[in-house]
């Protein structure tokens, strides 16, 4: 049988059923009965529908675009592989791909290499025939202005290949740390993201400068040809058996000086971003240290987890070494590398700026232009260095919580600092250090060298 407390709860459910059913008509009704005792009452109804509509269409447009700006966003480790593809295709363009594991020097390399020596040929020839034949010494001056950046390029290709398994374990390296750190967010996914965001805008504001003025290198014959009717040389070579002076073996010479100077463009930017591409990221792992760091000293704080403290430490100090090796890899790489870079890059500006002075090249300006911002990006690269080494020991020095730590502990931070007081910073073959200072050195002497050569072309004349 049923007790009334049963019948009781059934009616009451029957009765929310029923509310549940009939409110919803009701205020159907009551909305109808209020809108429709006029057009107002109508164009109210219809403005609140479309609000509703225009509401609702918006938000779901906001939750579609932050979604696509989610699916967007891209990992650190996936534009730091970017980079590299970009910096692969300038390389492979001339032969030298040497992030690929089987890389061998192959055909195209050799033939690379057989063009920079035919360009080396065609100089001592334009040399021969300018002084032994016309008498013209200033040729040499002219013919001699762009052999540094062919010296440049072909020390480059030699020097990567020889090194290529060193120069791909740094670069594995970095390509770890962003696929390690960048999977941990937070302040090391900011750091990376910073890092690889300078490192793109410098390989992009170089390629502008490569772009820009071995452009208009190219085109400034075409315009004295076009507009002044006048044949200029791209480049200051001849080839034998060739006569430059018709209108065929002009266009012929032309052509072949534009293949060389993009083959040179290309193997010359893609050589230099390597070296940048390592040493802008050396600072990416004193950044990391000292957010390592950190989180040590919040742990030495506790005091009473030595084990974990033991081992923070140990890290701390791998990734000191991780430093060190990366720097100490990069100098053996880029050492002669850097001695040819200066010492050509000076040459080919004393070459230039005296061929500017004799008015022998019309595009003189344009490639002491180009020489000069080699010259002082090489030198803040050094200079980028030496600031890094002085930050880490300061890191070192300053903000860890030393005095803290057990006397063992103590000796393995003072073998660290110790180790960061005489750090490794990139020079030009033991010869000089790479830094601003050594640019401004260079550039006293340049400029000296301008003013002795002005006064003698003033007083012969």
């Amino acid at each position: 049988m049923e007790t009334p407390e049963k019948k009781e709860q059934e009616q009451q459910q029957m009765a929310a059923i029923k509310q549940q059913r009939t409110e919803p008509m009701k205020y159907e009704q009551e909305t109808k009965g209020k809108h429709n005792r006029g057009w107002l009452g109508r164009t109210f109804l219809n403005f609140q529908q479309f609000t509703l509509k225009a509401f609702s269409a918006q938000m779901t447009h906001s939750h579609r675009f932050q979604l696509a700006v989610k699916m967007v966003k891209v990992e650190p480790v996936e534009r730091y592989r970017k980079v590299i593809r970009m910096i692969r295709f300038c390389v492979g363009f001339c032969g030298n791909d040497v992030a690929d594991p089987n890389f061998r020097m192959w055909w195209l390399t050799y033939t690379v290499i057989g063009a920079i020596c035919f360009f080396f040929a065609c100089t001592g020839y334009t040399i021969y025939v300018g002084v032994v034949i016309k008498g013209d010494l200033t040729v040499i001056l002219q013919a001699l202005a762009m052999v540094g950046s062919a010296v440049q390029g072909l020390t480059k290709l030699l020097v990567t290949a020889n090194m290529a398994p060193q120069m791909r374990e740094i670069q594995n390296t970095y390509e770890e740390i962003y696929r390690e750190y960048g999977a941990k967010g937070g302040e090391y996914a900011k750091c990376l993201e910073r890092r690889i965001r300078t490192t793109w805008q410098l390989i992009i504001g170089f390629m502008l400068v490569y772009i820009i003025l071995l452009g208009l290198i190219i085109c400034f014959p075409i315009f004295y040809l076009v507009i002044l009717h006048k044949k200029v040389l791209v480049m200051q070579f001849l080839m034998p058996f060739l006569n430059h002076n018709t209108d065929g073996g002009h266009l012929v010479l032309t052509a072949v000086h534009v293949a060389l100077i993009t083959f040179g463009g290309f193997g010359n930017y893609g050589g230099d971003m390597y070296l940048f591409l390592f040493v802008t990221h050396v600072p990416l792992i004193k950044d990391i240290f000292s957010l390592k760091l950190k989180e040590f000293n919040e742990v030495v704080v506790k005091g009473k987890e030595y084990p974990r403290i033991r081992a923070m430490l140990c890290d701390l100090l791998t990734w000191h070494q991780l430093y060190s090796s990366i720097l100490q890899t990069t100098k053996r790489i880029y050492s002669i590398v850097l001695f040819v870079q200066l010492s050509t890059t000076c040459v080919s500006l004393l070459c230039t700026i005296s061929c500017i002075f004799i008015k022998s090249w019309p595009a003189a300006p344009l490639y002491l232009l180009y020489a000069a911002i080699i010259l002082y990006t090489f030198c803040g690269l050094g200079t980028l260095v030496e600031n890094s080494n002085e930050d880490f020991l300061t890191v070192i020095y300053t903000d860890c919580l030393w005095y803290e730590l057990p006397v063992k502990e103590e000796k393995l931070l003072i073998m660290m600092i110790a180790k960061a007081q005489k750090e490794v910073c990139l020079t030009a073959a033991d010869m000089a250090p790479l830094s601003m200072n050594t640019a401004l050195q260079l550039t006293k002497g340049i400029y000296s060298f301008s003013m002795m050569l002005m006064n003698y072309l003033g007083k012969d004349k």
